[in-house]
């Protein structure tokens, strides 16, 4: 009996259309491929939320296990996408953050109602984010209401213990890949 195929990937850089559309196409080649098991190294200090929801939901919908190691840091929309993984786990120097939704403005001047629409989606983005951290993790709810004010920083050990992480495990490439 042969051992299943494993494939893995790197990912460093920010949740974006670009860097969505290539993760993305990687994992989709893997499943085409027939993957049974996929290990993705990842660090990204985060991006858009509309991009990292639908990476956790693509991710969520692969056909193969995916081991997803945090090796640098997990911010912002990023520690959505982490959350994807089937199996999670983070470097002994990782980081973890997590924030309100920034409210870009675009240009100077504009009107109470292009301002309350920008308030309302930013407020929608954060309900996104909070009901997945709520569904996946074990993040007390002291953690999930400073998210909402300011950046909250979590520390493997933290990670571990709010379930972010199955543990504290290096990434490793195995010889020959």
């Amino acid at each position: 009996m042969t051992s299943p195929r494993t494939v893995f990937f790197g990912y460093t850089g920010p949740i974006e259309p670009n860097g969505a559309s290539r993760i993305a196409a990687a994992l989709n080649s893997a499943a085409n491929e027939g993957c049974e098991e996929v290990s993705l190294a990842f660090s990204s200090g985060g991006g858009y939320v509309a991009d990292g929801i639908y990476l956790f939901n693509h991710i969520r919908a692969m056909p193969f296990k995916l081991t997803i190691y945090n090796i640098g840091s997990v911010s912002s929309i990023a520690l959505v996408v982490f959350l994807a993984g089937t199996y999670r786990y983070c470097s002994a120097h990782a980081m973890f953050m997590t924030h309100p939704t920034s409210i870009y403005s675009g240009t100077e001047g504009q009107s109470a109602e292009r301002l309350q629409a920008s308030l309302d989606a930013a407020l929608a983005d954060d309900f996104r984010t909070e009901t997945i951290l709520r569904q996946n993790t074990r993040l007390p709810d002291d953690i999930l209401a400073a998210r909402r004010y300011r950046d909250v920083y979590l520390t493997p050990q933290q990670a571990i213990e709010t379930g972010l992480v199955q543990g504290v495990r290096e990434f490793t490439l195995p010889q020959g890949f």
